[in-house]
């Protein structure tokens, strides 16, 4: 579903630490990681996506505030609930959809003004012509 989602979002670029808690929910959210399952160490995770540690560690952080993930020193991450990642997949594709539906609105909408500013002054500098 995510992917349908940014797919259908198309070059919107997201921060590189959302696209990875959107990989790690729907890998739980699929059953590849189960509740009570140790995914992985920071320093595992961020060679395995090819970033910092401080990315991983913010994406972990968004996965443990939404109740999905937890993260021990020393232990590692561990899966809490797959259906906290499913809410949370949801809503990130809701959020994101309709964020990009307004933004969409207003670029359209400054469009029109332009146009609206271009028909104006064809009106005027044609009244001005024909008096």
């Amino acid at each position: 579903m995510v992917r349908r989602v940014m797919e259908a979002l198309g070059s919107q670029v997201f921060p590189r630490y959302i696209t990875i808690a959107v990989d790690i929910a729907t890998r739980i959210m699929r059953g590849e990681y189960r509740e009570g399952q140790k995914i992985f160490g920071r320093s595992t995770l961020a060679g395995r996506y090819s970033v910092s540690p401080e990315t991983i560690r913010r994406a972990l952080t968004l996965l443990q505030d939404m109740g999905i993930v937890h993260v021990s020193p020393g232990v590692g991450v561990v899966v809490r609930s797959q259906k906290a990642a499913e809410s949370f997949l949801a809503e990130y594709g809701h959020r994101h959809v309709l964020r990009h539906m307004q933004q969409k609105l207003h670029r359209l909408l400054r469009e029109r003004d332009k146009i609206n500013q271009e028909i104006e002054k064809l009106m005027n500098d044609l009244l001005d012509y024909t008096f």
